[in-house]
C-alpha cells in the first residue's frame, strides 16, 4: 500500500515537473508566459521556476523512498517540500485569482491561471504524502 502510494507520488510530481518545466523553458525562451497570460515574479524570476525546483525536489524525495523506505531525511524533505509547495502555489493562486497582475481583463486559455493547477498537484501530492506516512 505504501509503495503504491509512493508511486503516485512520484507520478504526480513528474507531471509537476514537466508542467512546471515547460512554464520554465517556455518564458526563459520566448520571454513571455505560456498561454497567454500574466507572469508573477519573485526575486526577478517566473514563479514557476521555484514550483519546477520543489517538484523535482519531491520527485527526487520519492525515488529515494522507493529505493530506501527508512530513509528519514528522504521522508522529512518529501513532507516539508509538499507543504511549501501547497503554501507557496496557494499563496500565488490566491494572488492570480483575487488580485491579478492584468485587472480584470484576464484571459486564461486553460480555463484558470496555471499557478492554480500547481496548486491542485501539491494538495493531492500533500495529501498522499500524509497518507503514506500512516
Amino acid at each position: 500500500m505504501r509503495r503504491n502510494l509512493l508511486k503516485i507520488i512520484l507520478y504526480l510530481s513528474i507531471a509537476g515537473v514537466l508542467f512546471a518545466g515547460y512554464l520554465t523553458i517556455s518564458k526563459m525562451i520566448t520571454g513571455v508566459c505560456s498561454f497567454g497570460e500574466s507572469c508573477p515574479f519573485l526575486w526577478n524570476h517566473p514563479v514557476c521556476i521555484y514550483g519546477l525546483i520543489i517538484f523535482f525536489t519531491i520527485m527526487l524525495s520519492t525515488i529515494a523512498l522507493l529505493m530506501y523506505p527508512a530513509d528519514k531525511l528522504a521522508k522529512y524533505t518529501q513532507l516539508y517540500m509538499s507543504i511549501l509547495g501547497v503554501l507557496f502555489s496557494g499563496y500565488y493562486s490566491y494572488q492570480e485569482v483575487f488580485n491579478p497582475i492584468c485587472g480584470k481583463y484576464c484571459h486564461y486559455q486553460l480555463g484558470l491561471p496555471t499557478c492554480i493547477y500547481g496548486f491542485v498537484v501539491f494538495v493531492a501530492v500533500f495529501v498522499f504524502v500524509i497518507k503514506s506516512r500512516r
